[in-house]
């Protein structure tokens, strides 16, 4: 019998491989699933930076992957989860990643497809990857792509989104609106910083803002092009936040909103660190002991309790409740690519209920005349404008003041709802 290949596997692809298994079969969150595979031995920076790329170039490009697949292949789902996840990573690098000779491609994803005893699948992976090095610039031809299609099923090949997404955009935001989502959640999105607390912001701040590849600045945020990273970064190191985030924050005019805030929903504070900026009190709380022990890493002076918003009791009456809503997270892909292929149409439903008792009880929590902000970061009018009138048709005393979405045609990537109410 023939031995099976021992030969390792590189380390940027090893890591890739673990991850994304562990975010597509065991539903971890990608960048937890890399923070694991990264930690089982020191790697070279650059491998690091590799295998990143490959977790989530993959998972933004995966439909348009698995359809190149099927044009060679017969029925790739035939192929164990392995070794045709290996096969996609593979045939991303050869398609995407210019820097990476075919040739090293087809050898590792070859190598790897030797450990499966008995599968003998190294000529049909090298048969398969040599096709798909020799397609050139069909790859990114869309004619490739509408073959025997209809127009909701090209889409769903070419942007890469599962189909029941693809239809509910184009639903509910029409051609023009869903195309721009559709096309945004292909690349990666801005960077955003926020320097509010750090011992160095003055200094930093001064050589940000001159940068001329500079987005846009609020308050002590930055939003700069995708990619940016920084070689000597201080310490502590800078806060990372979505720059549309703050956006869709900012348009409810915090600086308006009477202390103290409850920041309901909290996570690991970075809408709490917006508040502060704005000088408001503020107590914030999170179901997650993980994430409020961060909140209170990052933001010591902040009185936390660990409740889940849809039953919590504050231990004070706020004047002015924060609700960054649990949601589908539809609206930020092109960060967290995973989610498209996690998320089903039950997972809305789900969502939807959970979104409406954090409603209902923090209208019975805030004071009388006070304000609740709602934020959501997904597309999807059931969990954003549908789910504020549901509301509001359901609670008298409640008047919308204000509704506000990220334009479609944002430079950030990234798509955010928000919404202030008074309970009167």
């Amino acid at each position: 019998m023939k031995a099976h290949s021992t030969k390792p596997l590189p380390p940027a692809r090893r890591v890739a491989l673990e991850a994304l298994y562990r975010c597509l079969f065991s539903k971890q969150d990608i960048q937890a699933a890399l923070d694991v595979a990264l930690s089982s031995g020191k790697i070279d920076p650059r491998d690091v930076g590799l295998a990143t790329e490959l977790c989530y170039g993959y998972l933004r490009l995966k439909g348009r992957i698995e359809y190149i697949l099927t044009r060679f292949l017969q029925d790739p789902g035939k192929l164990p989860p392995k070794m045709r996840l290996a096969m996609g990573v593979a045939a991303y690098e050869i398609i995407f990643l210019d820097k990476v000779p075919a040739y090293a491609s087809v050898d590792w994803a070859v190598e790897f497809s030797k450990s499966k005893p008995g599968s003998r699948l190294s000529g049909l992976f090298n048969a398969v990857l040599r096709r798909i090095a020799d397609m050139g610039d069909e790859a990114f031809d869309k004619d490739f792509y509408r073959k025997d299609a209809s127009l909701p099923e090209f889409l769903s090949r070419w942007y890469a989104c599962p189909q029941w997404l693809v239809d509910m955009w184009w639903r509910a935001y029409g051609e023009e609106r869903a195309l721009a989502y559709l096309e945004a959640q292909l690349s990666p999105p801005a960077v955003g910083i926020n320097l509010y607390g750090h011992p160095e912001a003055e200094e930093i701040f001064t050589e940000l803002a001159g940068a001329p590849e500079i987005i846009d600045i609020e308050g002590m945020s930055f939003a700069l092009p995708a990619g940016t990273s920084f070689e000597d970064e201080p310490e502590p190191p800078l806060a990372r936040q979505s720059f549309a985030a703050r956006e869709a924050i900012e348009a409810l005019n915090p600086s308006l909103w009477e202390s103290p805030v409850w920041d309901a929903c909290a996570g690991r504070g970075g809408k709490t660190r917006i508040l502060l900026e704005n000088g408001l009190k503020v107590f914030a709380s999170d179901p997650h002991k993980g994430r409020l022990s961060a909140l209170r890493r990052e933001l010591p002076g902040v009185e936390t309790f660990e409740a889940n918003a849809a039953t919590a009791i504050p231990p004070h009456q706020p004047s002015t409740i924060l609700l960054d809503l649990p949601c589908s997270g539809l609206g930020v892909l092109s960060r967290r690519p995973d989610t498209k292929w996690k998320r089903t149409t039950k997972d809305l439903d789900d969502l939807m209920k959970l979104q409406s008792e954090i409603l209902d009880n923090a209208a019975h929590r805030v004071k009388r005349g006070g304000k609740i902000a709602i934020i959501t970061c997904t597309l999807n009018p059931d969990e954003n404008d549908h789910l504020i009138k549901a509301f509001l048709g359901h609670h008298e005393r409640a008047e919308l003041n204000k509704e506000w979405t990220t334009p479609p045609d944002s430079p950030l990537g990234e798509f955010f709802y928000s919404a202030l109410l008074t309970i009167n």
